[in-house]
């Protein structure tokens, strides 16, 4: 059932669920290619969210970072590209049995690696367009530092609440049918993540990187491991599979077979 600017769970969950058939289906290098956008959706979208915290109040800085953040996501949704961390509502497809937990899986690592190259594209562009300011050095680099010490479970926990807010954005922008609801639906909930500082995988492939680079401009080293990056990449992105998984995908999937 649908009323005014806006579709009913089934039709929307209908929506995804042929996205979800489609990217199965999609050629990997296509879908490389649009995961590549979508990083560097997201990376511009981090990189502005750190230059918006330069110079003003940190709840303000944390308001601001959220509405910017939130433009990755919306550009992805209006030029189709694919996010690793909303692809994971492939999961209803496949609980549904519309498609094959092998092409899903595919499906994941094609765009979860296209993403990454996606966000380092930006990270190396950011830093020779120009010289970057002592402040955002020194952020960018506090950013990632945060980030790699946290642990195993504070990545998984945050990984998970990150992404539960991720995908409920998607999906509301899916249950709405004009531009302006769209945009409305996907600002909020990112804006709680970034305020709160939750972990999203494509989004710390900028952050870490980026302070890594920072780090080196600020003291000619860096202590940032690759050892360190990973694991906060790893169990981050599995608490984004589950968030996904558990708090959006599942719920659809019960709510349709109702």
């Amino acid at each position: 059932m649908s009323s005014g600017s806006f579709t009913g769970v089934d039709e929307a969950a209908a929506e995804i669920l042929n996205a979800a058939n489609a990217k199965a289906e999609r050629n990997r290098l296509k879908s490389f290619v649009l995961a590549i956008l979508a990083g560097v959706c997201i990376a511009l979208g981090a990189y502005a969210s750190i230059l918006v915290r330069l110079g003003v109040s940190i709840g303000l800085g944390k308001a601001l970072a959220g509405l910017v953040f939130s433009t990755g996501l919306i550009m992805i949704t209006f030029i189709g590209a694919e996010l690793f961390t909303g692809n994971v509502l492939m999961t209803l497809s496949f609980l549904e049995k519309r498609i094959k937990f092998s092409d899903m899986l595919k499906n994941w690592v094609v765009v979860y690696l296209g993403n990454f190259a996606g966000a380092l594209i930006i990270v190396l562009l950011v830093f020779l367009s120009a010289s970057q300011t002592q402040n955002f050095l020194n952020i960018s680099y506090s950013i990632a530092a945060n980030k790699v010490n946290l642990t195993p479970l504070n990545c998984f926990a945050s990984g998970i609440l990150c992404n539960l807010l991720v995908c409920m954005a998607v999906y509301m922008a899916q249950c709405s049918k004009d531009a302006s609801g769209k945009i409305f639906s996907i600002i909020f909930p990112i804006m709680i993540f970034i305020v709160r500082g939750y972990e999203h995988c494509v989004a710390n492939m900028f952050f870490i990187p980026s302070g890594m680079a920072s780090e080196y401009l600020l003291n000619g080293s860096v202590s940032i491991s690759l050892v360190l990056a990973v694991k906060n990449l790893v169990f981050v992105t599995l608490g984004n599979i589950f968030g996904a998984f558990l708090f959006v995908a599942l719920p659809l999937w019960l709510h349709c077979k109702k």
